[in-house]
């Protein structure tokens, strides 16, 4: 089935738009963690941080807007409908499950080790790899290139950049991974819902 076919209907838009307030929550958190260990001056600290407050809030917004638009989306009854709906919820619960347990586990491992400065880049490379499989789910290219670009950035930031090279007051390895997450994110949001919105006008 033809990606844009699969778009306009609405169990996948609603997980598409729940996706998407997911990823926004993600990358607000690490955002107010670069934001804390950057240890700016005041004004800095107040300007960085009221900008990323107004766009969370902005994408946040478009993306409960655009679950409320694919609500009124007639719900799938054919059996063909129905089915795609709990190969979906199945997949998505898979990978989430995955990805928790993930983090979870690399964290307390490198904790137990002694190595935090590999925390945010290996937490950061975990949530970009699940986007491959997502992108298998929703039929969506955009989900493969950033969890490949993501995943080359991070590794080879852990695999090439000396953990003693400062950005600021941040770590460069946590860093240069996170910063990317954040804008990469945020521009894919974007693409993701204006999308997504393109696809229900012509429902």
């Amino acid at each position: 089935m033809k990606a844009n076919a699969i778009h306009q209907k609405h169990t996948p838009q609603i997980w598409k738009a729940g996706g998407m307030m997911w990823l926004i929550s993600i990358t607000f958190f690490f955002a107010l963690l670069d934001l804390y260990f950057a240890k700016l001056s005041i004004l800095p600290t107040i300007s960085i941080g009221t900008a990323t407050l107004i766009i969370t809030g902005v994408l946040l917004t478009w993306s409960i807007n655009t679950l409320h638009l694919v609500k009124k989306l007639p719900d799938e009854k054919s059996e063909e409908g129905m089915q795609r709906g709990r190969h979906i919820r199945k997949w998505f619960f898979i990978i989430l499950i995955f990805e928790i347990a993930g983090l979870n586990i690399a964290t307390l491992t490198l904790v137990k080790l002694h190595c935090f400065q590999y925390i945010v880049p290996v937490s950061i490379l975990i949530v970009a790899l699940h986007f491959l499989p997502l992108g298998r789910i929703f039929v969506m290219l955009v989900y493969y290139v950033l969890g490949t670009i993501m995943s080359l950035i991070d590794i080879l930031t852990m695999f090439f950049v000396s953990g003693s090279l400062q950005i600021g007051h941040l770590n460069a390895i946590i860093a240069i991974p996170s910063l990317s997450f954040i804008f990469l994110n945020w521009i894919i949001i974007v693409y993701v819902l204006r999308d997504g919105m393109k696809n229900l006008t012509k429902t």
